[in-house]
């Protein structure tokens, strides 16, 4: 039996995975389950298993998503002083430019997407910018900017946003790259 849940769980791991990707590469709203489950190895029958409605699909992306934020903020956490993680948040950013010039940002596109349609997905989707929003804030004020930690963090997550999609409309890496070095000097500089 437990072998059953181990491939179950493989499958269901298969299945949102392939999703996440594909739905960066083209947009949730042009992923069709049949993509699902051909990018994934599932027989497509197997998809409706585990995923009923296709809202089921985009909260499975959304929470892998969020998954993979938290997994990189614990990374970020152990560092050991809040300026140096913020340093590696943008650098990871960063080091994503190829990707976001050909696709756009994970969780912009994402989120951008999923508020158009409105909606029970719409509202799980904020939390793919409140969540890291809360946690620069906390870096701010761990820093000593208690007054102005939360305007701080929306000033580096709306820059990083900004590059993000620059980066993608003019398919040039080196913009979030010029904005990931400007960044990091106007972090030291706080």
């Amino acid at each position: 039996m437990a072998a059953r849940r181990n491939v179950a769980g493989s499958k269901r791991e298969r299945l949102t995975q392939a999703a996440v990707d594909l739905a960066h590469r083209q947009g949730f709203r042009k992923t069709t389950l049949a993509e699902i489950a051909s990018e994934s190895g599932v027989p497509l029958g197997n998809v409706y298993y585990y995923f009923k409605t296709r809202d089921d699909v985009g909260e499975a992306i959304l929470s892998c998503r969020e998954d993979q934020a938290a997994q990189q903020q614990l990374q970020f956490d152990q560092l050991p002083e809040p300026r140096a993680r913020l340093a590696a948040f943008i650098d990871s950013t960063v080091a994503n430019a190829a990707m976001v010039s050909q696709y756009g940002c994970p969780m912009g596109s994402l989120s951008a997407e999923m508020m158009k349609e409105g909606g029970h997905l719409a509202e799980l989707s904020r939390s793919l910018f409140a969540t890291p929003l809360a946690w620069m804030e906390a870096q701010f004020r761990a820093m000593g900017c208690k007054d102005d930690a939360g305007d701080l963090a929306l000033q580096l997550l709306a820059s990083l946003q900004g590059a993000m999609l620059l980066t993608h409309s003019f398919h040039e890496p080196s913009i979030l790259q010029r904005e990931g070095a400007r960044l990091i000097g106007w972090l030291e500089a706080i």
